[in-house]
């Protein structure tokens, strides 16, 4: 029976081994550390690949369908800043790894904000049915506001733990361009998107939120 919900057109055979396979390296790289004797490494390591099936979790779990778009993006996010950037030390021998990671922060964070836009538009007590222009300025205000907020806990935990995860002012700043850069491409984007289609981007056509078996 038609439960209304149809797969995501980003959904595909070589979308799905990428992510499948993201995993895969993180769980064989735990095995290689517990069998090196690295305990922390290999713990970190675990516990980056439970992060790593969350949105596979909450599709089975509690049965919020989120665009596949934005579970790849979720994936590769822990999987590149993470296990690439802090257990394979990307930070430290690639230069502007951290950089990169804030623009996909910036993308990834741009894209959630037009999805919060769709599921509440998609809420029929609440239709919103907001201009074009106005979601993607919300998609890039929400995208800045959460990388200021990550500056916000890196410095808080420098200060406490005297870690130095913000090098200086200007890196900081930098991080946020990074951020804003990321977002801009994405609301530009969806906002070309949104005039042609007709409807939001990165959603497939039937998205439902927390499905029910009403239709069973």
């Amino acid at each position: 029976m038609d439960t209304g919900y149809h797969e995501d057109n980003y959904q595909n055979k070589i979308t799905m081994a990428i992510c499948y396979g993201m995993r895969i390296l993180v769980l064989i790289a735990a095995g290689l550390f517990f069998l090196w004797g690295d305990w922390e490494s290999s713990v970190s390591t675990v516990i980056i690949f439970i992060l790593m099936l969350t949105p596979s979790f909450l599709k089975e779990r509690y049965r919020l369908h989120l665009p596949f778009a934005l579970e790849i993006g979720v994936v590769a996010f822990i999987f590149i800043t993470l296990f690439l950037g802090h257990l394979a030390s990307f930070y430290d021998y690639i230069p502007f790894w951290d950089k990169f990671v804030h623009l996909q922060s910036g993308i990834l964070l741009g894209a959630t904000g037009f999805i919060i836009i769709y599921i509440l538009n998609e809420n029929k007590s609440a239709m919103l049915n907001l201009s074009p222009g106005f979601i993607a300025v919300f998609a890039i205000t929400f995208s800045l506001a959460l990388g200021a907020v990550w500056e916000i806990v890196e410095f808080v935990g420098d200060s406490i733990f005297g870690s130095a995860w913000q090098a200086s002012n200007t890196d900081t700043m930098w991080d946020l361009i990074a951020d804003i850069i990321g977002s801009l491409i994405v609301s530009i984007t969806g906002y070309f998107w949104m005039y042609r289609h007709k409807r939001l981007p990165f959603t497939p056509w039937f998205v439902r939120i927390f499905k029910t078996n009403k239709n069973k």
